[in-house]
């Protein structure tokens, strides 16, 4: 979906301008030993909510969404088209679940590192800007193919496609370049979805059943006129639909 600067970058500089880290490069560590060196002080992250604020978020996809962030558990919104689109992402309440999951994590992994702290609010960042992302590549396709909006089952595809993105990182990436235990812990918590809707993601956790669900909630109209054919309409949807260069929707931070 492109490599151009985005509001994501814009807010995770932002952050990190308030929130220095002492990162460096760092000779990788082993799989099965822990980092010594370069620890995050457990102080940086005292602040934000317990971490189950963020397992139950409602819908943030809409005709229309209010100017201040809202509850801690809204990271973003996607405000439909009335040309073009908007994707809104909330400073306050990325930045607070990005401490709450660095507080969640040293309980399980006390050994994370100012390096690992910013590849997770990188991780984080992007991964709701990919959310909203989705949300507008589903709106736009309503506009060109027909079809209905369903609030639940879009947020369980728009956390599918969120997990199929990550996945797709390269190992070198902000994700595959973060201790593997760590990684695992981190993986599991932005994951583990307990509300209507994102919960049912694990439907999608397959490609190609994520791909035929795109098809069938979005090309309901048109999928009738590829049978037979080997056309892949939702894998051309979720690669096409929201070209950075060609885009319909505006950005914006809160």
């Amino acid at each position: 979906m492109g490599d151009a600067m985005t509001i994501a970058d814009t807010l995770i500089k932002n952050i990190l301008a308030d929130h220095p880290l002492r990162s460096r490069d760092m000779d990788p560590v082993p799989p099965d030993s822990a980092p010594l060196d370069d620890l995050l002080d457990p102080d940086f992250f005292l602040d934000g909510p317990d971490i189950e604020v963020f397992l139950d978020r409602a819908p943030d996809s809409g005709e229309d969404f209010p100017e201040e962030p809202g509850p801690w558990s809204v990271l973003g919104t996607y405000h439909h088209m009335a040309s073009p689109g908007l994707i809104t992402l909330y400073r306050r309440n990325i930045e607070a679940y990005w401490m709450s999951l660095l507080r969640h994590a040293r309980r399980q992994f006390p050994f994370i590192t100012h390096q690992d702290a910013e590849r997770m609010l990188r991780l984080v960042t992007h991964s709701v800007y990919q959310h909203e992302r989705f949300h507008y590549l589903c709106d736009f396709s309503r506009q060109l193919l027909g079809g209905q909006f369903d609030h639940w089952h879009e947020e369980g595809l728009a956390v599918a496609h969120e997990w199929h993105w990550q996945k797709g990182q390269a190992w070198n990436s902000d994700s595959g370049r973060m201790h593997p235990s760590l990684r695992r812990i981190v993986m599991h918590t932005m994951f583990n979805h307990r509300g209507r809707g994102y919960r049912d993601w694990r439907q999608y956790a397959v490609l190609a059943d994520f791909h035929a669900a795109v098809t069938a909630y979005l090309g309901s109209h048109v999928s009738p006129t590829l049978a037979g054919t080997a056309f892949n309409l939702g894998a051309w949807l979720v690669a096409h639909g929201a070209d950075e260069g060609n885009k319909g929707w505006e950005e914006r931070i809160l």
